[in-house]
This record gives structure tokens, C-alpha cells and sequence, in this order.
């Protein structure tokens, strides 16, 4: 995880705790979503019916399953890609720190070296677009230069 991100923290009270009803519920419930998970994976492109179905229930619940199920995925890919951009940040680091010596002599290997990998570092944080700023009076005086300069004789 990023350091700066939200953690979750539990507080367990005495006396606040599930129900066994409740937990047996849970259970079950994370049962029901781990098969139907399975099965999105086994028989993509199904209905919602189909699962309903396959699992014995509802089609509501199916539904809040499946919602469920693809949050819990997507947060799962969140994580997956801050890691790999966190460890694909610190090797452009260590690759900067070793050719840092040769480019401040000069070395113009080095110095390309660096560029790319501050491009790569760039796209890995998704700053790799540039933003174009014009002179608007530089651009209006050439214009009216050739302008004016292809009238006259």
C-alpha cells in the first residue's frame, strides 16, 4: 500500500461484537459470493438468472453479489497496480542514482539514459502528457509579419 493511504482500523468493544446468528450469516454469505466469483470465472458471459440458478437464489442477491464481487476485484487490481508503480518508481530511482555521476560529467549515453527513464517514470505516474504554451503576441506578430511582409513589393 502507498504510505498516506487510508487504513482501515477496527475497534472491538466488549458486548459489540457479532451475533452467532450473525456470523453464521457472514459465513455464509462469503461462501455464497466465493462460489459465484468461481463461477464468473468458470462461465463468463452467463445471465444473472443462470447463476441465480446454479446457486439456488435470488436474482436481487445475485445481483448484490456480483456488485459486490467486482468491487472487491477492482480494489484488489488498485492495490496490485500502486504496488507495481511504488516498486517500478524506486528501480527508475536506483537506475537514475547509478548514472548520475556520468551525467553530470557530461556523458551523453548517460544523459539519453536519464531522459527515458524520466519519461518512463513520467507514464508510470501518468504525467506524461506535455502542455504546449504559446506566446500569443510572438504568434500574432509572425503572422502579421508575413502577412504584411508578403504584400508588400
Amino acid at each position: 500500500m502507498i504510505p498516506g493511504a487510508a487504513e482501515r482500523i477496527e475497534i472491538e468493544r466488549p458486548g459489540c461484537g457479532l451475533s452467532a446468528m450473525a456470523r453464521a450469516k457472514a459465513t455464509q454469505t462469503e461462501e455464497r459470493r466465493t462460489r459465484l466469483a468461481e463461477l464468473l470465472m468458470a462461465n463468463p458471459g452467463r445471465g444473472y438468472r443462470w447463476y441465480a440458478r446454479q446457486l439456488g437464489c435470488a436474482l436481487g442477491t445475485v445481483s448484490n453479489d456480483i456488485a459486490a464481487i467486482r468491487a472487491e476485484w477492482a480494489e484488489r487490481r488498485r492495490d496490485l497496480y500502486e504496488t507495481r508503480a511504488a516498486e517500478d518508481i524506486a528501480r527508475t530511482d536506483g537506475a537514475i542514482a547509478a548514472i548520475w555521476s556520468r551525467v553530470q560529467d557530461g556523458d551523453t549515453a548517460a544523459i539519453g539514459s536519464l531522459v527515458s527513464l524520466l519519461q518512463y517514470r513520467a507514464r508510470v505516474l501518468g504525467i506524461e502528457t506535455q502542455r504546449q504554451e504559446h506566446d500569443i503576441g510572438q504568434v500574432l506578430a509572425g503572422y502579421l509579419g508575413r502577412l504584411y511582409g508578403d504584400a508588400d513589393p
